[in-house]
C-alpha cells in the first residue's frame, strides 16, 4: 500500500475484506441487538401486555358501571377482588351506588306515603263538594264548580304520585312474562285516542317482549297521552315495534315541534316541566314520563327520546325480546 505522507510503497498484511462497514462483524454485529430486541418483546408480551389488558379491562368496566349508575341502574355491582387502587375505586363506586339506590328508593317511598295519606282526605273533600254542589244556589254554582275542578286536579296529582311510587318500588318484585306488544299497543291507542286524534298501530303480531303487561300498558298509555296533548293537532301519532337482535324496540312517534336538544335527557326526571311556569293548561305535574321510565325499568328495559327529522318527537322503549 502507498504511504500518503511520503508516497512510498509500504508492505502490509490483508486481514479482512468486507463489502461495507456495517456488514463487518468486527465493527457491527446484528445478533446481540436481535437477541436484546427479542428479549424485550418477550418481556412485553409475557408481563406488560397482560397487565395493560387487565388494566384497560378494569377501566372499561368502571366506565360502563358509572354510565349505568348515571342512567339510574344501581344494581350492577363491580367485582372487589383487586387489592390495588382500582379495587379501592370499585369498592367506593359500589358504596356510592348503594347510597344512591337508598336515596332514590326512600324518595319514592316518601312520595308514595304522602300520596297514600292524601288519598282519603281528597276523597272526602270530593264527596263533600258533591253534596255542596247539589245544595248550592245559582249564584254559588260557578264557585262550587271551580272548587270541584281544583279538587279533581289534586286527585289526579295524588293518583300520579301513587302510580310513580308503585312502579318504582315494585320493580324488583315484578313478575316478567312473554308479552305480545301489538294487543297492548292497540289498547293504549284506543284508550288515549278516544278523543278523535289519530293514533296508528303498526306492529307485527310476532313481536313479543319480556315485560309486565300492566306496566307496559301504563307506559304506552302515558306516551300516547303525552303525544296527543302536545302534538295531536300536528299529524298522526304512530306506535310501532320491531325486533333488533335480542331486543324488542317499541316506538311512539308524533309530528309535533319536538324538544330542544338539551332537554331530551331531562324529560324523564320527576316533576320536570319544559314550561317553567307550570301552567296546568300547558301540561300536567311533570310525572307522566317519569312514570313511563319507572314502568319500563321495572320490566328490565330502558327508554329514551330523540327528535325526528324534519320535525316530531320519537320515544323508544327497549325491552328484552321473548323467544
Amino acid at each position: 500500500m502507498i504511504d500518503p505522507a511520503t508516497g512510498n510503497l509500504v508492505r502490509g498484511t490483508l486481514v479482512m475484506v468486507a463489502p461495507s462497514f456495517l456488514g463487518t462483524p468486527l465493527f457491527f454485529d446484528f445478533k446481540p441487538w436481535l437477541i436484546a430486541l427479542a428479549a424485550a418483546v418477550s418481556v412485553f408480551v409475557l408481563c406488560w401486555l397482560p397487565f395493560i389488558r387487565g388494566l384497560s379491562r378494569s377501566i372499561s368496566r368502571l366506565t360502563d358501571n358509572t354510565g349505568r349508575i348515571a342512567q339510574g341502574d344501581f344494581e350492577n355491582h363491580l367485582p372487589e377482588n383487586r387489592a390495588d387502587e382500582i379495587g379501592q375505586l370499585s369498592v367506593s363506586i359500589n358504596r356510592l351506588a348503594g347510597r344512591l339506590s337508598g336515596f332514590v328508593t326512600g324518595q319514592k317511598r316518601f312520595l308514595g306515603d304522602i300520596a297514600h295519606e292524601l288519598s282519603a282526605p281528597v276523597a272526602r273533600i270530593q264527596f263533600a263538594v258533591g253534596i255542596l254542589e247539589q245544595r248550592a244556589t245559582e249564584d254559588q254554582r260557578e264557585t262550587v264548580e271551580d272548587l270541584r275542578e281544583e279538587i279533581g286536579h289534586m286527585s289526579g296529582l295524588v293518583g300520579e304520585l301513587l302510580s310513580f311510587s308503585k312502579a318504582g318500588l315494585d320493580g324488583g318484585n315484578t313478575a316478567l312474562v312473554a308479552t305480545e306488544i301489538a294487543p297492548i299497543a292497540q289498547q293504549a291507542a284506543a284508550r288515549e285516542g278516544a278523543g278523535g286524534e289519530p293514533v296508528a298501530v303498526a306492529i307485527p303480531q310476532a313481536v313479543t317482549a319480556i315485560a309486565e303487561p300492566n306496566l307496559l300498558l301504563r307506559a304506552l298509555s302515558n306516551l300516547v297521552r303525552n303525544a296527543v296533548r302536545y302534538a295531536g293537532a300536528d299529524g298522526p301519532i304512530t306506535i310501532s315495534a320491531r325486533r333488533e337482535g335480542d331486543a324488542a324496540l317499541i316506538t311512539v312517534s308524533d309530528s309535533g315541534p319536538g324538544l330542544p336538544p338539551d332537554e331530551l335527557d331531562r324529560v324523564f326526571t320527576p316533576f320536570y316541566r319544559l314550561d317553567a311556569s307550570r301552567n296546568r293548561e300547558t301540561g300536567g305535574a311533570g310525572l307522566g314520563l317519569a312514570i313511563v321510565k319507572s314502568c319500563v325499568e321495572a320490566s328490565g328495559g330502558t327508554v329514551e327520546c330523540r327528535n325526528r327529522e324534519p320535525h316530531g318527537l320519537e320515544v323508544e322503549i327497549r325491552l328484552k325480546a321473548a323467544g
